[in-house]
């Protein structure tokens, strides 16, 4: 691989990329069939000299604006893999089609102003067994090597 170009993984693979392109690709998964809340795996980038916290705190400012009913119940630490990462953890709810939607995202600065953000969404109240599912698939991260 020639100076300048990132090797990209994805569950079916890797391709290498182009020098200076940023990852924003987003993993939803789903288990069909059931009433069980969706993962989504997405990446974005801190503003120059930002911090975590004010990124996250620009990034709710951003959801009570734009969607309807939005309600932060609240904000507490979270850990990535075997305390790999520290970041923080949001509750939520909002409206989508007049339903409402029940979210906890979990937000990482992976280095280099790379953002890391785990989310589970369910079309119910999020339930404590929810949460430590949500849990165990923070704490099984593990970087690539």
């Amino acid at each position: 691989m020639s100076s300048g170009h990132a090797l990209c993984r994805f569950t079916e693979g890797n391709i290498t990329v182009p020098g200076h392109y940023q990852d924003r690709t987003v993993n939803i998964l789903t288990l069909p069939g059931e009433n069980t809340p969706a993962f989504n795996i997405s990446r974005d980038s801190l503003n120059n000299g930002e911090a975590l916290a004010a990124y996250i705190d620009r990034q709710l400012a951003l959801l009570e604006k734009h969607l309807k009913g939005w309600m932060l119940s609240r904000r507490e630490p979270a850990a990535l893999g075997d305390n790999l990462l520290q970041g923080e953890c949001v509750h939520a709810r909002f409206l989508r089609d007049g339903k409402p939607v029940f979210q906890q995202q979990a937000v990482f600065n992976t280095g280099e102003n790379h953002v890391l953000v785990f989310t589970m969404t369910g079309s119910a109240a999020l339930t404590d067994a929810d949460g430590r599912r949500f849990q165990a698939l923070l704490a099984s991260f593990h970087f690539n090597d």
